[in-house]
């Protein structure tokens, strides 16, 4: 009784955990919107080239901590060595802290050159990474404590308050700040993130001087040899996909220059990719981890107890699809009529490069979602070291592609949505490669064909009739979106009806 009353206080939790990550990345790219506005395309660029550099940065801090701290206490309290814990808790303190000042410290003092690098406006956020990183490494240690003991709700409520602040703050001050210029604007959208970590760790440090368990604490050299061993690897994992962000943040302008580009040009394009349209993209992705992350507890569960995980599997990989496909491409079909409702300053000539970029990269994101799945498979599983190589092969793919192409002037800006293509293409073909061996599950070809089929039936209706413009803008959106959902589900009634079949089946 015990038992199942703490899966059930432990599924409760993991569910809090994926709701509050839901509001937070739909927050965050929701943020961009009105922060495109106010800074304008070129403004969007810079705050995208810092901010690449900045997750990179906070990762290489912190980035294993929060799952390192996690996993090392839950496995300490299952083994009865609790005297573990307290030296866990200050060795990922130390270590996240230690370095968050230290690279800190680099950015604080070089960030001229940094900004000269990247071929932008001398921006001085970079300054504030000294608060940022160091901040930003406690608030992770306190969530892995946290969540070492199940109690998943600090990181919840800590994850939404951070974004609330995040997204007030920051639109304030990018339009106060703004007032003085573009790279003003930047560091005043910087300053709002400043307030956010600020506010995120009065809540975490409150709650762990409330809650904090009473443990003794006394230097243990296996602890702190147990956890930079487990940190090591998880930050590894953690670091590769933000590190080839945070190359094309620092090589994309001067790379798009010797396209041939001007530099303001240069500047306004990565924005467009990479603020503007990552910001719409991105929306289906929310869809995707919150399948994948309900699911993949059952999927793990069934596995450990040796069982066939086949149905469950396949049923996920489906409902992926069902849902990411005509979303994306649904997005993609009226991004004409929507983007310029969106951004003020779109001019006819940029709109063309923002669909086109939409269609594009309308591939990499379901190839994204596909990969994000893959790899939570391969975790569960335990092949981590596996999934550390292939994401090293992709990132690696990735970097050189967008490289090389950035500077070919047919190509420009839309070498870093091919990088992304090769990056996510690449680790979803190794990783079915390895799981196909693990797991038992097969494709099912014949339901992702009819899938395929369905979306681009819906894409090319939902377009013609967005071209025809019936309506002015707004019902003419509305109207095709109602059009996008009848026809998808009309043809895709034959995987609905067999996943509703397989789900009473099992049932009985």
């Amino acid at each position: 009784m015990e038992e199942n009353e703490k899966r059930k206080n432990l599924g409760i939790s993991a569910f809090v955990l994926l709701l509050s990550g839901v509001v937070c990345k739909v927050l965050g790219a929701f943020f961009r919107f009105p922060l495109t506005n106010l800074l304008g395309f070129e403004g969007i660029g810079i705050f995208q080239m810092i901010m690449s550099i900045y997750s990179f940065a906070l990762v290489a801090t912190c980035g294993g901590v929060t799952i390192t701290l996690a996993k090392l206490i839950s496995s300490a309290r299952a083994r009865g060595e609790e005297n573990k814990i307290g030296t866990y808790f200050a060795r990922a303190m130390l270590i996240g802290v230690g370095s968050g000042l230290v690279i800190g410290l680099a950015f604080f003092f070089g960030w001229r050159g940094i900004s000269a690098f990247q071929g932008i406006t001398e921006n001085k956020s970079y300054m504030l990474f000294l608060v940022l990183l160091p901040t930003g490494s406690i608030v992770a240690t306190i969530r892995g404590y946290f969540q070492g003991y199940e109690n998943m709700m600090p990181t919840a409520i800590s994850q939404v308050i951070e974004q609330v602040i995040k997204f007030a703050f920051g639109l304030f001050f990018a339009y106060i700040f703004g007032k003085l210029g573009v790279s003003n604007g930047v560091f005043g959208a910087f300053l709002g993130i400043v307030a956010s970590e600020i506010v995120a760790l009065l809540v975490v440090f409150v709650w762990f001087l409330l809650k904090r368990k009473k443990t003794k604490y006394r230097t243990d050299n296996v602890a702190k040899k147990e956890f930079d061993k487990a940190n090591f690897l998880v930050l590894c994992s953690a670091a590769i996909l933000p590190f080839a962000s945070a190359i094309d943040g620092l090589v994309i302008v001067p790379r798009l220059v010797s396209s041939g580009l001007s530099n303001e040009m240069a500047v306004k394009l990565f924005g467009l990719q990479s603020g503007a349209i990552g910001a719409i993209l991105n929306l289906p992705l929310v869809i995707s981890v919150a399948v994948a992350t309900l699911l993949l507890p059952s999927i793990s569960f069934a596995i450990s107890k040796g069982k066939s995980a086949k149905w469950l599997i396949e049923k996920a990989l489906k409902l992926l699809l069902i849902f990411v496909l005509p979303t994306t491409f649904g997005l993609v079909a009226i991004s004409k009529q929507m983007l310029p409702l969106f951004y003020i300053d779109m001019d006819d000539n940029l709109l063309q490069i923002a669909f086109n970029l939409m269609v594009y990269g309308g591939f990499s994101i379901v190839f994204t979602a596909l990969m994000q799945f893959f790899v939570m498979l391969l975790q569960a599983t335990g092949n981590f070291k596996y999934n550390l190589l292939i994401t090293g092969i992709g990132g690696t793919a990735k970097v050189v592609l967008t490289i090389v192409l950035a500077a070919v002037p047919d190509i420009n800006i839309f070498a870093v949505v091919f990088g992304n293509l090769i990056l996510t293409t690449l680790i979803c073909i190794l990783s079915l490669i390895r799981l196909k061996k693990t797991l038992d599950f097969k494709l099912p070809f014949m339901d992702i064909f009819i899938l395929l089929f369905s979306t681009l039936c819906m894409t090319v209706a939902v377009y013609s009739f967005m071209q025809a413009e019936y309506f002015s803008i707004i019902p003419n959106i509305l109207v095709g979106i109602l059009l996008g959902i009848v026809v998808y589900v009309v043809f895709t009634t034959p995987v609905l009806l067999k996943i509703f079949q397989k789900r009473r089946a099992k049932m009985v």
